[in-house]
């Protein structure tokens, strides 16, 4: 049984987005029902091409996933078009996904419907336990740039990502950090990068501005 592309989504969605083919062939295997083609590696490769513009076999179909690196490079590196971070709740994160079609403008168009789940709770707390709503990495402030509709406005990162997390595990507020819409979509957009790292990127531009 070939693999799904919905089953490549969820293991790069649970991966966070960004993985090594190797990495995404070993979550396929631990989320796809059996039975399995006899060689996984290649349909996975497959499925990804398929469904990737820069491929040669690219079929037209739904432009879902990128060569991080480029196909010429062949380092192997693979993540979703798809930003990891939803336009209407920014605090999620991924916990699988469903493919569905759908027509705008008479042009079919293929659009991934990610199914997300954290603790509002949580998050909720961990906002009303901080002492102001700064950006943690580049200091922006909500309300001192929007007025009241900003006050009390950050995102909420996990320093850990939940999809990795055993189940039951338990997050705590210090595993927690708060973002603007801006750096918390960097941090994510090559996987998960660390808050501190970010930092020391953005320095330069500070001192710039």
């Amino acid at each position: 049984m070939p693999v799904s592309v919905s089953h490549i989504i969820d293991a790069l969605a649970s991966l966070g987005g960004q993985a090594h083919l190797d990495q995404i062939v070993e979550r396929v295997c631990e989320i796809a029902p059996p039975p399995l083609p006899v060689d996984v590696g290649a349909s996975v490769r497959g499925r990804i091409q398929e469904r990737c513009s820069q491929a040669q076999s690219y079929k037209n179909n739904g432009d879902l996933f990128e060569s991080v690196y480029g196909i010429a490079a062949r380092r192997g590196v693979w993540r979703l078009r798809q930003d990891n971070l939803s336009e209407t709740n920014p605090d999620a994160v991924f916990d699988g996904a469903d493919v569905d079609i759908e027509s705008a403008e008479g042009r079919a168009q293929l659009r991934i419907h990610l199914r997300r789940e954290r603790s509002r709770k949580l998050v909720s707390a961990f906002k009303a336990s901080l002492e102001n709503h700064s950006c943690c990495v580049c200091g922006f402030d909500f309300e001192a740039a929007y007025g009241k509709i900003g006050a009390g406005y950050i995102e909420a990162h996990h320093i850990v990502p939940v999809a990795s997390l055993d189940e039951g595990a338990v997050t705590k507020l210090s595993d927690l950090v708060a973002l603007c819409a801006n750096c918390h979509r960097m941090i994510h957009r090559n996987g998960l990068m660390d808050v501190e790292e970010l930092k020391k990127m953005l320095g330069p531009w500070q001192k710039a501005g």
